[in-house]
């Protein structure tokens, strides 16, 4: 009786500090990697849940893909409770985020999503002769990773020669693009656990207009839960239960939803707020485990 850790990343540190403190307690806790798993058949496992702390349904192959989602499948048939739900993690991607953000009416950048280079063009160039920004990020990565920003590309050919290179080098065929807000320099990680804000960490970059801290970005306490309620509206329309929601305050006070991180990272949180997230990641473990 304890908690499975199933990842293809088990070196990272949020992974490291979950298994450290559910250990620490006395829990039964196993990690295991993709490679360890052959199928058909998962091994019987004497736990009572599994933790999935790495996104490995959106990196890899399209066959590591199916054959990870089998396993987290069977994974979730023996054992009953996978944290994130498998089915939130298959949707898990930016586009799923804009999709709820629209159903529910909540403030959100405008997006398009397409894998025609034609439309993600049409789109770009018209908000760039508005003399507006526009953003374009990978579907599914974290961290900043192929986040750029448009504004320097003036000739309409470069666009379309610069959109039709970055398919290839981030894109991977679908082209997420959104308009970019004009904001207070900052946006605010709210850390959502079991339908509670955690945390928050407010995060800035003057040199940068990624705030992200893995881009070089400054985390600092942000104490008022202003955004609270939301970040839990968006964590249970995406339907994770441990999750970051990244919040950015528009120029008119408007906040904005840019992520919903199915994975999110917080040994920054911590460094900034003294706030144990992994604690109260083994909290809400135990808690399930008493159920």
């Amino acid at each position: 009786m304890g908690i499975l850790i199933f990842t293809d990343n088990p070196g990272v540190t949020e992974t490291r500090l979950v298994l450290g403190e559910a250990r620490a307690r006395g829990i039964p806790t196993g990690l295991i990697a993709p490679w360890d798993v052959s199928m058909p058949g998962v091994p019987e496992v004497d736990a009572d849940l599994v933790y999935v702390p790495s996104n490995m349904l959106n990196r890899g192959s399209t066959f590591e893909l199916i054959h990870r989602l089998l396993i987290l499948q069977e994974l979730e048939r023996q054992i009953g409770t996978v944290i994130n739900p498998v089915e939130s993690m298959l949707r898990y991607s930016k586009e799923h985020l804009t999709l709820q953000m629209s159903r529910l009416g909540l403030p959100h950048p405008r997006t398009l999503v397409t894998e025609n280079v034609e439309r993600a063009y049409e789109f770009a160039a018209g908000l760039l002769d508005q003399g507006r920004n526009v953003v374009l990020k990978p579907l599914c990565r974290g961290r900043g990773v192929g986040v750029v920003m448009l504004d320097r590309i003036r000739s309409r050919g470069d666009l379309l020669q610069f959109l039709a290179w970055y398919t290839r080098a981030h894109a991977q065929g679908v082209f997420y693009l959104q308009e970019f807000i004009p904001n207070q320099g900052y946006d605010v990680r709210c850390m959502v656990i079991d339908g509670e804000v955690v945390g928050r960490e407010k995060r800035s970059n003057p040199e940068d207009f990624r705030y992200n801290v893995s881009a070089g970005g400054l985390a600092e306490p942000f104490d008022d839960p202003v955004y609270d309620e939301l970040a839990v509206k968006v964590a249970e329309a995406v339907g994770f239960k441990i999750t970051g929601i990244d919040v950015l305050p528009g120029a008119d006070g408007t906040p904005y939803v840019l992520e919903a991180n199915c994975f999110p990272g917080y040994t920054a949180l911590i460094e900034a707020t003294g706030i144990p997230i992994h604690e109260r990641i083994v909290d809400y473990f135990q808690r399930l485990m008493k159920k």
